[in-house]
C-alpha cells in the first residue's frame, strides 16, 4: 500500500534547488559551490532530529481537531509489573493509551500485550530492538527492525499502522520503509525528557507545564530501577491525569485525536 512516496518530500525538493544552485555557482565560486552543497549535508543531518519539521517524510506529532483534546502515549515497553499499572491506573480514569512497544520486549511479556488490547487501548511498533542509532544504519537494517516487531506483533493479533522512531530520529530511508509496509510515522509535541523514566522527578510538572490542546503526549512504561521509583513514577501519573482535567483537557484515543486507524 502506497501512503508517503506519492510526491516529492521537502527534503528532496529543497535538495533540487540547492543542488542545482551548486552547479550555477561553481561557474562564479568553487568555495560558493561547496558552501551551498556542505549547507544542504548540514540541513539533512539537522532535519533527522526535528521529525515534526516533515523534511523527509509527513510526520504526524499532534492533533488537529481544534478541541481540548490529548492523546497519552507510552514508549519502550511492555515491561514487568509497570505496564500492568499503568493500565490499571488508566482505568480508574477511564482513558485509553497508545503503547509504543518493542518487539523484544513484546516477545518477552505477549501476555501484556493482549492485556493492552483487551483493555481498549493500541499498539504501535516502535522497532524490534529500540536501537537509539538505528536510523545511522542501511536501509535492510531499518526495514528489518520494524518488520520483524510487526511480525511479533501480528502473531498476537496485532496489526498496527504506526511507527515511531526511537528517541523521535528519523531519516531518508525511513519513507520508504513506511510506504512499503503501509505505515505511517507518529512522533509527539510534548515531552518530559525523563530519559526512559531514569529522571522521573517533577515528571508530571514537566509535563503539565507545557501541555496545550491537541498535544500528543510522550511517556514511558519501563520499570525504574528502585521500588521506590516505581511508586513516584506511578504517582507522578497520576498527577498528570489529575492535572490534565483540571486544565480542561480531555484525554482520548491517538486514533481519535489524529483521525487516523491505529490497530
Amino acid at each position: 500500500m502506497k501512503t508517503i512516496s506519492r510526491f516529492l518530500s521537502p527534503a528532496q525538493i529543497t535538495g533540487i534547488i540547492l543542488l542545482s544552485a551548486a552547479v550555477l555557482s561553481f561557474f562564479i565560486s568553487s568555495f560558493l559551490a561547496i558552501a551551498i552543497a556542505l549547507f544542504y549535508v548540514v540541513l539533512c543531518i539537522a532535519a533527522s532530529f526535528f521529525p515534526q519539521s516533515g523534511f523527509y517524510l509527513p510526520v504526524i506529532s499532534r492533533g488537529l481537531t481544534g478541541k481540548n483534546l490529548v492523546a497519552l502515549t507510552f514508549d519502550d515497553g511492555p515491561s514487568e509489573p509497570i505496564t500492568r499499572q499503568i493500565l490499571d491506573l488508566l482505568d480508574r480514569y477511564a482513558a485509553k493509551a497508545t503503547f509504543f512497544v518493542s518487539g523484544v520486549n513484546a516477545v518477552k511479556h505477549p501476555d501484556i500485550i493482549r492485556e493492552i488490547i483487551a483493555r481498549g487501548h493500541s499498539v504501535g511498533n516502535h522497532s524490534f530492538h529500540h536501537n537509539p542509532l538505528l536510523m545511522l544504519g542501511s536501509y535492510h537494517y531499518l526495514y528489518q527492525e520494524i518488520f520483524r516487531a510487526q511480525e511479533v506483533l501480528q502473531k498476537m493479533g496485532v496489526n498496527t499502522q504506526a511507527f515511531r522512531p526511537p528517541v523521535g530520529i528519523v531519516n531518508p530511508r525511513l519513507p520508504s520503509v513506511l510506504d512499503k509496509l503501509g505505515m505511517f510515522c507518529v512522533t509527539f509535541s510534548c515531552r518530559a525528557g525523563d530519559f526512559g523514566n531514569r529522571r522521573i522527578k517533577d515528571l508530571s510538572s514537566r509535563i503539565l507545564n507545557k501541555t496545550k490542546a491537541d498535544d500528543i503526549i510522550l511517556l514511558h512504561d519501563v520499570t525504574p530501577g528502585s521500588n521506590e521509583d516505581k511508586f513516584i513514577l506511578l504517582a507522578e501519573i497520576e498527577k498528570i491525569m489529575q492535572g490534565l482535567a483540571d486544565k480542561g483537557l480531555k484525554v482520548v484515543p491517538l486514533s481519535e485525536l489524529i483521525n487516523k486507524k491505529i490497530n
